[in-house]
């Protein structure tokens, strides 16, 4: 029988669809919401953890995703497992409001097109297993719908000025994450291309993300985020008009101190907790290991962490820098985030 399952191919999420030793694969990445990182994924429970992004919205995907192929092995249980991976390519919808029609071209006649070379592209990635060239199809109906004269654009053309009118096109819709990221791959691949006549430096120091529809709505999806300015105003703040009604004065001073030397050495707070005067080494560098990722870094002591570090030395008995953990405290925070992973796991 026929089974499916989400798998990592390759540093892709893809669904697997076997049948003894045969195996094809669909990959979901395009799928997704957002950019989930697959460090998060669980491969024993098929889904996303909650430390993901979207995880819900993003697990609900896949499950739909998988429903639609489980529904037709079920129903069509004599279909062999490429029958069911080769299904749904020849029922693929299309975007926009002329169906893409594909014609075979010679290195001629893409050398210097942008419409053809696509079509290229979009045949090209046809032919690889598991690849996703539906957002090709879609990039290439769109362009055909809202660019004038897209099918007579020459690679020659394209320039900052033009990448501009192309980006402002696209921003017209909430798609435009998607199709400008799948034209700066089409460029990426013509660059590559030795056939044909174009090069990422025509374009000067164009970029999509500066383009963006979204790209103010950073300070509302993310309140908790300082930019350049707030950091400046907050390194230069005095810490007895921070928070003036809280009693404990020395506790203000404390935690800003930890947040200064924090901006300064680019650490997590985790690490900051962890860093004891002993990681300080004759080069006036610290190096401590990472939490999360287990690898040492090294960085230089800047003044204002200097000042810090002689400020609360000898305040810990463990020889933290800072007053706040212990070994003792470390130890149990040790054990909890053990037994937490292990509950998680089960």
């Amino acid at each position: 029988m026929v089974k499916l399952k989400f798998i990592i191919r390759n540093g892709v999420l893809a669904l697997r669809i076997s049948e003894g030793k045969n195996r094809y694969y669909k990959r979901v990445a395009h799928l997704m919401k957002g950019q989930p990182d697959l460090k998060h994924w669980k491969q024993d429970k098929e889904l996303f953890s909650g430390y993901a992004e979207f995880y819900k919205e993003n697990n609900q995907i896949l499950e739909d995703f998988k429903a639609v192929y489980w529904k037709l092995i079920t129903g069509h249980p004599e279909l062999s497992a490429k029958q069911v991976a080769c299904f749904y390519k020849a029922q693929q919808p299309r975007t926009g409001s002329q169906p893409v029609q594909l014609t075979a071209w010679g290195v001629e006649d893409y050398r210097n097109s942008v419409s053809k070379y696509l079509e290229v592209v979009i045949a090209r990635e046809r032919a690889k297993q598991g690849c996703n060239y539906e957002s090709y199809y879609k990039l290439l109906a769109r362009c055909r719908r809202d660019i004038v004269g897209f099918d007579d654009m020459p690679f020659s053309t394209i320039d900052y000025n033009q990448m501009v009118t192309i980006a402002y096109i696209f921003a017209r819709e909430p798609s435009y994450k998607n199709i400008s990221k799948t034209f700066r791959a089409l460029l990426g691949k013509a660059h590559k291309d030795s056939d044909v006549n174009f090069k990422l430096s025509q374009m000067g120091d164009f970029r999509f993300c500066d383009y963006s529809p979204c790209k103010y709505d950073v300070e509302a999806k993310h309140p908790d985020t300082l930019n350049s300015e707030q950091l400046r105003m907050f390194l230069n703040a005095d810490p007895y008009y921070l928070t003036p009604d809280y009693k404990n004065r020395s506790d203000i001073n404390l935690y800003y101190d930890f947040c200064v030397f924090m901006f300064n050495s680019f650490f997590s707070p985790c690490d900051v907790i962890k860093a004891k005067t002993r990681d300080i080494t004759n080069k006036n560098t610290i190096m401590v290991r990472r939490k999360k990722t287990h690898r040492p870094v090294e960085v230089p002591i800047t003044p204002a962490m200097k000042r810090i570090i002689d400020k609360y030395r000898g305040q810990s008995k463990d020889g933290y820098i800072f007053p706040i953990m212990d070994d003792k405290k470390e130890k149990a925070y040790k054990k909890r985030t053990i037994h937490s992973r292990a509950s998680e796991r089960n």
